[in-house]
Order: structure tokens, then sequence, then C-alpha cells
């Protein structure tokens, strides 16, 4: 009798993940060091939300000849698509963050910090952990926060990284901020959107103050593309309707908006990535 539980821990066998002993199925180290939920390296999280995105692309063919695409981001989605979604970012955040840390200058100790669609807040804990008097701000959908705020308090920074619910396209951001991280919101909104969350960035900063931005990375231009942007371009298309917009597009948004001092970085982790900085 064929016994379909056995036939997959073979397989999971024969792929690596499980070891067979005396009849008995063990994970294997590699397995249990990235795979299972209490490690410290952990991409259990990260593994389900690409399993969101999978689930997105399915119907990619109707999207492409409609033209009509999907709201990645629709409130109406479960709470548990938005954990995972919420969680998986934080994953990918939490081997960048201490990078992106290090390789952003302010000047000068920066006391408040406005964390723009940032979620998880992930990226607002690796800015405090290096500064020990900055207070930080999340701004995020309401769904967002929900769970941002559980892995923010399971990081014991729940004193230091504030969340505030609401539309970044739509609601205030505040002023009087040292540092404001725009980090993978610019390919989230459409081009004609794009500009304004640079205006109200440097709307949002003290004189002198930092904007830091982690984007898509986009040649742009007439040059063929790199493997990056190619799937930027359809991933952001089929989940949100928009597009990742090319360095020089985003650079021009920056100048229009006042911001000075250019400063770009490659990351190790992210190597990708558009990672700049400007002054206000």
């Amino acid at each position: 009798m064929l016994r379909p539980w056995r036939t997959l821990l073979n397989a999971l066998n024969g792929f690596g993940y499980l070891k067979r002993c005396n009849g008995h199925y063990l994970l294997t180290k590699k397995a249990a060091k990235w795979l299972t939920e209490k490690s410290s390296s952990t991409m259990r999280d990260a593994i389900l939300f690409m399993g969101e995105v999978l689930d997105a692309l399915k119907d990619i063919e109707t999207m492409i000849k409609s033209g009509k695409a999907k709201n990645f981001h629709d409130l109406n989605k479960t709470s548990e698509s938005w954990e995972h979604y919420i969680r998986g970012l934080a994953t990918f955040a939490r081997f960048a963050g201490p990078e992106i840390v290090r390789k952003v200058s302010p000047g000068k100790k920066p006391a408040r910090l406005l964390d723009v669609g940032g979620g998880h807040g992930i990226y607002s804990i690796a800015f405090c952990r290096k500064y020990q008097k900055l207070q930080a701000e999340v701004l995020d959908l309401p769904t967002a926060v929900e769970h941002g705020k559980r892995i923010v308090n399971e990081q014991g920074f729940e004193d230091r990284v504030r969340f505030r619910e609401g539309d970044f396209r739509v609601t205030e951001w505040g002023e009087g901020y040292d540092l404001v991280l725009l980090f993978n919101i610019i390919h989230t909104v459409s081009i004609a959107e794009a500009p304004e969350l640079l205006v109200r960035a440097y709307q949002s900063l003290k004189p002198s103050g930092t904007i830091v931005i982690l984007d898509a990375e986009h040649v742009g231009g007439k040059k063929n593309l790199s493997t990056t942007s190619g799937i930027s371009e359809l991933l952001f298309f089929v989940i949100n309707g928009t597009r990742a917009y090319p360095e020089e597009t985003i650079r021009k948004w920056m100048m229009e908006a006042g911001f000075i001092n250019f400063r770009k970085r490659k990351l190790l982790t992210v190597p990708m990535a558009l990672f700049i900085t400007g002054r206000k």
C-alpha cells in the first residue's frame, strides 16, 4: 500500500532536508538552521512570504492581457497573509539592517527618525541600536502596524520604536526629523505619486537632515536590463500595478524636492539594490 506521507519524507530526504536513521526521519543540520522557527538564522518567514508572492503571480497571464494588476497591500487580505508579508520582509531586513546603518552618515547623532512604510520596524531598530538616544516612528497601514508592533515588542524596542497608522500617500508625516527612511516604497506608488514622496520627506526633515532611500535597482535608459531589473519590472506590475523606477529618475525627483549631497553606496547584503542618501 502506497503511503503518501512516506513518499514525501523520502523526497525531503533526497532533497537534503531530512536524514534517515533506523527507520526514523530527522532534520539535517542545514534544515534546522534555516527552516526552524526558533533558529536565529531562520528563513521560515521569508519562505512563507514568497509563497504569498507566488500566489499573486498565478494569474499573471490574465493580468498582462488585461492590464489590470492586483493590490498586494489590500487591507481586506487575511491577517495570516499580512503576517507572512511583514515577517518575511523583516527576515530580509534583519540581515541588511546592520550594514545599512554602518553606511549612513547623518552628520550628527540623530534624535528622531521617521520610517515611512516601515511595517516591521527592523530598520528602525537597527538605527536605534547604534544611536542610543534615537526615537523612531514607523508610519504604515493599520494591518502592517498590527504585526509590526509584535515584532518590535519581541525585540524589546517598544519604548523607542513607536507606530502611527496611516496611508503614507495621504497621511501627514510630521516634521522635525533627523532621518527619513524610504525603504522599498517608491516602487509601490504610481509615477504621478512618487515625486510627492520626496517632497514630503524634504518637508519632514530638519535642516541638514538626511533622507535614506533603498529601492530596486534599475539602470533605465536604453541599455539592457539586469536580471534584477527585469524581475522587478514584472513583479511590481503584477502585485501593485507599478514599476521599478530608474536611478536617474529618482535622483531627478530628489533634486526637484531640494535635496543635495547625494551619496550612493553598494550593499553586500543587498547587492542589486539602489541605496542612496541625500541631505536637506
